[in-house]
């Protein structure tokens, strides 16, 4: 088969914003292998909101450069839907507490933060249902801050987006190949084999295959410290609620909330497990199918969502689940390999691909094209810059340190 510039491995948010990025740079033949194909996977499974984590909603080790990553991302979804219909709303974001001691400990904070917003509002129960056009019931909620920039999106469609763009531009997809194995001569990566035993070939190669990352490179003998979870979203049957209701935040129950086709989508960690515990293997390039998470995700919070929401159904009239990756240190990796010339990895999503994909995407591109790096410390998302090395995925889970 022909050689290419730069194979970019994967086909959700990051890898389809690498190879964006990597036309925007000058690669003139960049080809994208996904297992199976755009946003399948786990981006597809996204809610779909992107915000200012780093601002004082992100993990405690998150500062200036997660912050000009989400900036940029914001910023590039915007121009994409007005060349794309991507389901962009610009309803901001909600970081609501429903008691006192929860808005002490998660809000109040917030508005003292370093990184804060300039435009951050603050809201009482009145000001919280008249946003939600009555849709919250101002007895369940003590305050409230709000980022107004915050947008939504739908991420299916948006990477659909990017990928016909990429390909309108010289660029390539293969899909339905999933990608087993790296070409290496002489330390230098020359290509990927598929499970097919069909062989691409390119002097550069991006692995942007999230969960599936370790099982690559692995193949040259590199281990990242990444662990896996299997996340779980539902949406109830749609009952009116307002489409300008912004993405709330729930910190004190581990919550998100979004309007979705007129009803709610929403998720907590009662409906996530680790891969590590999993009873069956996990598919390769597809999404899990494990109702138990959607029974304890129910039975745990749908009650009193319920109270927060009286008036919409939240009997669950679908589900979906994906698998994002955590790191040691809740930040992102995007960068060389040391250990081999040409070869790029881009994983670590911490359950914030789709807000930080784009920048993380232009991250990666520019260290592929050798060009300077915009905006952030590179050294932060460095493959290298764990310090130790760990046994299993268990164990990288017991090292991370607590969210806050």
């Amino acid at each position: 088969m022909q050689p290419y510039d730069v194979i970019v491995v994967g086909g959700g948010i990051l890898g389809w914003s690498a190879a964006h990025h990597l036309q925007r740079l000058g690669a003139q033949n960049v080809l994208v292998i996904d297992a199976s194909a755009p946003s399948i996977a786990t981006t597809g499974a996204g809610a779909g909101f992107v915000g200012a984590w780093a601002a004082g909603f992100g993990p405690a080790g998150w500062g200036v450069n997660e912050l000009a990553l989400e900036e940029y991302s914001l910023a590039f979804y915007r121009a994409l839907g007005k060349r794309a219909d991507i389901h962009l709303r610009e309803n901001g974001n909600l970081f609501l507490a429903r008691t006192k001691a929860g808005y002490d400990a998660y809000i109040a904070p917030m508005l003292t933060h370093a990184l804060t917003p300039i435009d951050i509002q603050t809201f009482d129960p009145r000001d919280i249902a008249e946003l939600s056009d009555g849709a919250i019931a101002m007895n369940e909620v003590y305050g409230a801050t709000f980022h107004p920039r915050g947008i939504q999106i739908h991420t299916t469609p948006a990477v659909i987006a990017l990928a016909d763009e990429v390909c309108a531009n010289g660029g390539s997809a293969v899909y339905g190949e999933r990608i087993e194995a790296l070409v290496i001569d002489h330390n230098r990566v020359s290509g990927v084999v598929s499970h097919n035993g069909n062989a691409y070939h390119a002097p550069k190669v991006v692995l942007a295959c999230g969960a599936w990352s370790n099982e690559i490179l692995g193949t040259v003998g590199v281990t990242l410290p990444i662990f896996r979870v299997v996340a779980t979203r539902v949406i109830g049957n749609a009952s009116g609620v307002p489409a300008s209701l912004p993405t709330i935040m729930i910190p004190e129950q581990g919550a998100w909330i979004r309007e979705h086709l007129g009803g709610l989508m929403w998720g907590t960690g009662d409906g996530y497990k680790a891969v590590h515990d999993l009873p069956f293997d996990l598919p390769i390039g597809t999404r899990p199918y494990y109702p138990e998470l959607v029974t304890s995700l129910t039975d745990a919070v749908q009650e009193s969502f319920q109270k927060l929401f009286p008036q919409a159904d939240l009997a669950v009239r679908e589900w979906t689940q994906g698998v994002p990756v955590y790191t040691v240190d809740r930040t992102f990796i995007a960068g060389p390999v040391p250990q081999v010339d040409g070869l790029y990895a881009l994983t670590g999503d911490n359950e914030a691909g789709v807000t930080h994909g784009p920048a993380l995407g232009r991250l990666i591109a520019e260290h592929v094209m050798g060009v300077p790096i915009s905006d952030v410390n590179p050294t932060v998302f460095a493959v290298d810059r764990f310090a130790i090395t760990y046994a299993d995925e268990a164990a990288v889970q017991k090292a991370m340190p607590p969210r806050r």
